[in-house]
């Protein structure tokens, strides 16, 4: 009888303790995402048609799909990105801090034990209901452009280049071009090799290839570029004024390049340019400053700590911008 007492008291503390060391949403997950991601991911602005700031939201996932798995992190897409290294393109959040360990390891955490939400439903009433979107939601992507199918025999000679030119999605004609994989045998002469596809080509990346100034001429064309690698090449402003033109670019990363505040200008009238890496560029903090006037809409990433004397909000913002 006396064993029978102590086991179910063994019992009980198990419970108790089971019941305690289980992740409160509202009190531990919740304070994490309204200080680190509703800047982007809330009422106001979702971007990648993403929200965090409701139940709904959360389980119906954003333009790539679901990111939660409930029971497993590894398939989570969420805690994916939150792990990623700081220069990955995908990483949450990409400008900032990224979070610290034992944030990413309770949001691991809740996602093991199932990721369930208690009782908390939204911070937005909003939110909840897909049928009627908020009146100051952001207008939706627009649709990629229709372009003829792209040349079979231009495909194949970058192919054969040892380079990748593949799809960009199903149902588009839209290419993507990884010259990256052969970088240390890429020069301005194979450039020429794209101008077949300057409907088609929508990314394209150049990143460690030994193409300069001069061969960025050859993407004058490319009328639906929208993301270019162009990460430590000897690219400076010169190559720069090839590229003002280039009015679908969305995403420029020029981490490692010579570029300094003179190319920077060049920049100031692509209106669609929404990521831009700077790291380890020639560039000054006034020149970033002159850019982002020009280009409000657009996340400038420099990989700077904040100035000393920034403003308080200054550090809020840069700490709590999530992709």
């Amino acid at each position: 009888m006396k064993k029978m007492v102590v086991l179910s008291a063994l019992f009980v503390l198990g419970g108790v303790a089971r019941a305690q060391d289980t992740v409160d949403f509202a009190k531990q997950i919740r304070p994490i995402f309204a200080g680190t991601c509703y800047k982007c991911h809330d009422g106001k602005k979702q971007k990648g048609k993403l929200r965090l700031d409701s139940v709904a939201s959360i389980q119906k996932g954003g333009k790539d799909g679901k990111i939660l798995t409930p029971g497993d992190p590894a398939k989570s897409d969420l805690f994916r990105r939150i792990t990623l290294a700081k220069d990955d393109d995908d990483v949450m959040p990409p400008e900032g801090d990224l979070l610290p360990k034992e944030k990413t390891e309770l949001i691991k955490k809740w996602i093991v034990q199932g990721a369930s939400f208690g009782n908390w439903k939204s911070d937005d009433g909003t939110a909840t209901s897909d049928a009627a979107a908020p009146q100051d939601a952001p207008p939706a992507e627009p649709q990629l452009p229709k372009v003829a199918a792209a040349d079979a025999g231009a495909i194949g000679k970058i192919r054969q280049s040892g380079a990748l030119a593949m799809p960009l999605a199903q149902d588009t004609n839209l290419v993507e071009v990884d010259l990256n994989l052969v970088g240390d045998r890429v020069q301005d002469s194979q450039l020429d090799l794209l101008t077949p596809l300057d409907e088609q080509l929508a990314v394209l990346n150049l990143g460690r290839t030994k193409v300069t100034d001069d061969g960025l001429k050859s993407l004058e064309g490319l009328k639906n570029l929208r993301k270019l690698h162009l990460e430590n090449t000897r690219i400076g402003d010169a190559g720069l004024a090839h590229l003002k033109n280039l009015s679908s670019l969305e995403y420029l990363n020029l981490y490692g390049t010579q570029v300094t505040d003179s190319g920077l200008s060049e920049l100031e009238g692509l209106k669609h340019l929404k990521s831009l890496y700077l790291w380890q560029t020639k560039v000054t903090p006034e020149g970033v400053e002159k850019l982002k006037k020009a280009l409000p809409g657009c996340e400038i990433n420099t990989g700077w700590e904040q100035p000393a004397d920034a403003t308080k909000s200054e550090k809020t913002d840069a700490k709590s911008d999530v992709k």
